[in-house]
């Protein structure tokens, strides 16, 4: 089925159809868990690999974690650089994020910064670094129950709340979401 899955992808574009032919699927159900599956492979061959050959090297990735295409790796001393490419196959695309002192990266929603041998955590929404104005609202006056809409707030707050280690952040984050947020109709 999987197979079937990744070979039979077909995109329509205007009056054109197209047949996926690199990569899994986005958007589908299983897009995600191939994912994770297609780079642990990856992972684990190497690391199983090292663990022969170089078991110092493989334990200096055990601060690593993964989730879909992002990966943490904490304390391995710019490593990953190093061995990345013996890792994941050519073929794969990869970024490297953080800032050039690698004291300071985003995984996922956080921020993370190492102050004074200590990793402090804040929210991180790529969103605000682009000048696109986003809407976070539904109007009101439309035909949507208003409990769910009242409800975005309450849950973005809460959410920051969890992931902001200084009260500082919350507030910052949750007047960034007052301020800046417009309602758009549906």
């Amino acid at each position: 089925m999987m197979n079937y899955l990744i070979d039979n992808c077909y995109v329509t574009c205007g009056g054109s159809l197209f047949r996926q032919k690199i990569g899994i699927p986005m958007g589908t159900d299983c897009a995600p868990f191939l994912a994770n599956l297609f780079l642990y492979s990856y992972e684990h061959e190497w690391m199983m690999k090292m663990k022969k050959t170089n078991p110092q090297l493989a334990r200096r990735f055990n601060r690593s974690a993964r989730y879909i295409d992002g990966l943490l790796t904490i304390n391995n001393d710019g490593l990953i650089k190093k061995y990345v490419n013996a890792m994941y196959p050519p073929e794969l695309e990869l970024t490297h994020e953080n800032s050039k002192n690698d004291k300071s990266a985003s995984y996922l929603d956080l921020q993370l910064d190492v102050l004074n041998g200590e990793i402090t955590i804040y929210l991180h929404d790529k969103r605000d670094d682009i000048t696109l104005k986003i809407g976070n609202f539904h109007d009101l006056s439309g035909n949507i129950p208003q409990d769910g809409l009242y409800g975005v707030f309450i849950a973005q707050t809460l959410r920051y709340a969890k992931a902001c280690a200084k009260c500082t952040d919350l507030i910052t984050r949750t007047l960034m979401l007052k301020n800046n947020s417009f309602v758009f109709a549906c």
